[in-house]
């Protein structure tokens, strides 16, 4: 085992109660998604060492997902103190939507903006398709300033499908500077009553 994955197993197992198979296993996909750039199970299960057979060991990660749940809390905090990224931070939040077979996937993602890339912080599964109502995404907030300071916001960034006047006085009421995107055809009054 390289001597990174030994480090890393000491650093998961302190945050996450996961016997030591399966610590070994999240940090062997931790590793694989860095090395292969792809979320492919059968690209991932390459890089799990031993003599079973290639169908095993993607039945291995397949068992990781089925019975493993991370604590997103902890994940946060930890994926944060090991980014080095406890400055005020620029935060993106976005919905995405897949489809698996007829089964529709809809996600809630807020995310930490860095200048080369994105770190997915938090999410909630929506129950249905299309956009997110006001109080997903004001819940989804509220769990991260559960986590951490609203002086750790540098400031919130969403597209056009984010706006309403509840959510946006929600951020306003907890200090939370936003950048949003509007429609064209939208006008915006300040409180001074200009627009």
């Amino acid at each position: 085992m390289p001597l990174y994955q030994a480090a890393l197993i000491r650093t998961l197992g302190i945050h996450f109660a996961l016997s030591k198979s399966r610590l070994v296993t999240l940090v062997v996909l931790i590793a694989g998604l860095v090395q292969s750039r792809t979320v492919n199970l059968s690209h991932l299960a390459v890089h799990l060492s031993g003599p079973a057979c290639l169908a095993s060991k993607y039945r291995r990660l397949q068992r990781f997902f089925q019975f493993v749940r991370l604590d997103q809390a902890v994940a946060a905090r930890l994926v944060v103190h090991m980014l080095n990224l406890e400055r005020p931070k620029y935060l993106a939040l976005d919905r995405t939507n897949w489809k698996l077979g007829a089964r529709d996937i809809n996600i809630l993602v807020l995310a930490i903006v860095t200048r080369r890339f994105r770190v997915p912080l938090l999410f909630t599964l929506l129950p249905h398709q299309g956009s997110c109502d006001t109080a997903s995404r004001i819940a989804l907030i509220r769990r991260y300033l559960a986590l951490f300071p609203a002086s750790s916001i540098c400031c919130l960034l969403a597209d056009r499908e984010f706006i309403g006047a509840e959510w946006m006085n929600f951020l306003n009421q907890n200090n939370i500077p936003f950048a949003i995107r509007v429609k064209i055809d939208m006008t915006v009054t300040g409180d001074d009553g200009r627009t």
